[in-house]
Parts: structure tokens; sequence; C-alpha cells
């Protein structure tokens, strides 16, 4: 974690987002029946009086007055971060003032809440793609990065293979029900215990080698001689991918990225990622062992702007059979990856 964020008198959030207690976020899916109380949609109106500006997920205290005088103080937290907010056209001091909200109560912590409708002070409402507006026709939606028409050309002129900046991902990423069926005895007995809002290893600002490749925001492939660089957005991950006869797994301590060796098949990279030590195949409780073993292919296009990427994740502990998850991304040339600046907590 870096230095402690500042704090501004604000007003509360939006999107599709999952709520948290103090201190201790809940990054998940409001679809998760295990965050959140979906039989019942709370609506609220106060004002924020403390904004979290960290990603994952923005966070706010919302002060909720009675008619009897009594408050209330609300914690909230937004699927989206200052990243997905600053792609909005929202800002931090967008925030400030009375707001109305509409969501559902957590399970964990009976004063915090999942905001599926937010209206701005602006008059501007947000509400997550399967909902619709409560109280306003003028809209918040996402707004996709521009790319910087300089270094755009820069990047056409030098680009080559796979090293390039690619886009968000395409699709939504794999649900675990389309897997469910491939887990041993033991597999089954380990996701079965998994428990979202105590073990999910994104509250403490931590992800696997599979869960963040298929993280929807941008990844860059860098060319670095005898390896290759990865970088992805969550959580500012950085994999190293080695080359050459100089890899050598064997003598690898297991570590949460593994170790990855790669070769080429043409214009695909073939990656054999061991030695994980990571408990989730994916950020649903899919368990692993440290058996596991990911065969990974990104696989370039005959017009160089597309890439298809692809895990196999063979583990004879947890899979009864391989698991392969899929995506594509998009050549985006001119488009940043900022710092993801993870922040856990309130303290962070």
């Amino acid at each position: 974690m870096q230095s402690s964020p500042q704090y501004r008198g604000a007003t509360i959030l939006w999107l599709p987002l999952i709520f948290s207690s103090l201190g201790h976020a809940h990054h998940g899916s409001l679809a998760n029946s295990a965050l959140y109380d979906s039989d019942e949609l709370i609506e609220l109106e106060g004002e924020i009086t403390e904004v979290l500006w960290r990603n994952p997920h923005a966070r706010a205290h919302l002060s909720v007055v009675d008619d009897n005088g009594e408050e209330t103080v609300w914690e909230i937290e937004t699927q989206p971060g200052p990243v997905e907010f600053g792609r909005m056209g929202v800002s931090e001091e967008d925030l400030l003032g009375q707001v109305r909200v509409a969501g559902f109560r957590s399970k964990r912590n009976p004063d915090s809440l999942g905001v599926l409708n937010l209206l701005l002070p602006s008059g501007r409402e947000y509400h997550a793609n399967n909902r619709e507006p409560l109280w306003s026709d003028t809209g918040v939606r996402i707004v996709l990065q521009e790319p910087d028409p300089v270094r755009a050309a820069a990047e056409r002129e030098t680009a080559n293979s796979i090293f390039r900046m690619w886009s968000r991902r395409l699709g939504p990423r794999p649900r675990a029900e389309s897997y469910a069926d491939l887990l041993t005895e033991r597999g089954r007995e380990l996701a079965a215990e998994f428990d979202a809002p105590r073990d999910n290893p994104e509250l403490a600002c931590r992800s696997g080698v599979a869960a963040t490749m298929f993280d929807p925001n941008p990844m860059e492939v860098v060319d670095e001689g005898d390896r290759i660089t990865i970088i992805l957005e969550e959580y500012d991950i950085r994999r190293t991918i080695h080359l050459g006869e100089n890899a050598e797994p064997e003598s690898q301590e297991h570590t949460p990225l593994g170790f990855s060796v790669g070769r080429w098949e043409g214009n695909t990279l073939v990656v054999t990622t061991t030695h994980l030590d990571w408990p989730y195949l994916d950020p649903y409780g899919t368990p692993q062992s440290q058996q596991v073993e990911y065969l990974e292919r990104f696989e370039l296009s005959d017009d160089h702007t597309e890439l298809s990427y692809s895990l196999t994740a063979t583990d004879p502990i947890m899979f009864t059979a391989p698991i392969t998850l899929e995506h594509q991304r998009r050549w985006a040339p001119g488009i940043e990856i900022p710092p993801f600046n993870c922040a856990a907590g309130w303290d962070d």
C-alpha cells in the first residue's frame, strides 16, 4: 500500500457496485447472494461526508438523517474506482453535495449498501447496466479512453508482433458455473467452503495469474530481449515470461505468479506457467493446488489487430480434466495504463 489517501467532503456514489464494511471492503458482484440481500431494494437520501478515492473500488460515508433527527452513517462501495470514474467524466469533486441512492444491503454489515442507482448533485443519474433510471433522464456512462494521437502514431510505426498495447477484454469474464462439473471431489469440497466476504484475496489488493489475465482493463506486452513483460492495470501486476535455454523452472520457488517459460510458434506466444502458490483459479473461489499448471497461448490475428488469448489449467488434485478459459483483445495504440494504487481499507 502507498501513503494514506486524502478524504474530502462529498456525496455518495453510483455504479454497479459492492458493499464494504468499514476498513474491510468486499470486491465482488451485486449478483453475489453471499454479499447482498437482493430481496429488498433500499433507497436513501443524504450527504457524503468522506470519500476514499482509491482502486479497486471507490468508497464513501453517507450521512442519512431520519425524521427524528437521528443520523446513520452508511458505508458505500462502488464497483469502479477512480480510473473508471475518470472514463465516465466524473471526478471526486463531482460527488460533493446531496444525493439519492438505491441498492442492496450488505449481509455482513447492515449499514453498508451496494449501489445500483445514484442521482448526483448535478442531476445526472448513474444506473447499472441491468437497471432503469429512477430519478433522471440525464445519465452517466463510461466513455472509453481516447488515444493520444502522437503516442498512437509512434506506436503504429514501431508495433511488432504481439508487443503493443491491447484494449479492454472483449466480452464477459468466464463464469465458474461453466466448468464447475470438472472439479474433483476435493475441489468441490474446497469450492463449497469459499466464503467471498472472508476469503476473497482482492480484499487485500491481491490477485492470481488466471484472474488477472481476465481483468477487463487494457494490457501491454513488452519485449525485453530474453524475457517478456506483461503489464496489467489491475493491482499493478507485472508478469515476467522467461525465454531461451536459461529458463529453469525446476529450481524456482512457488510464488503467487509462478514461473513462466515462453516459446514461439510462428506469431503465437506459448507460455507454460508452473510453481504457482495461489489458492484460486478465478475470483469465484474455484480452488487450485500447487500442482496446477497453465498453458497459455497469445495468438496474433493475420492483420495484427486482434489478440486471442487462452489459458488451459491442469491440476490433478482439483480438476478431473483441463479447464480452458478464453478471451480476445484489440490493438489499442495511444492508450496508457494508469497506476492502480489499490487500497484495501480506509487506513491504507
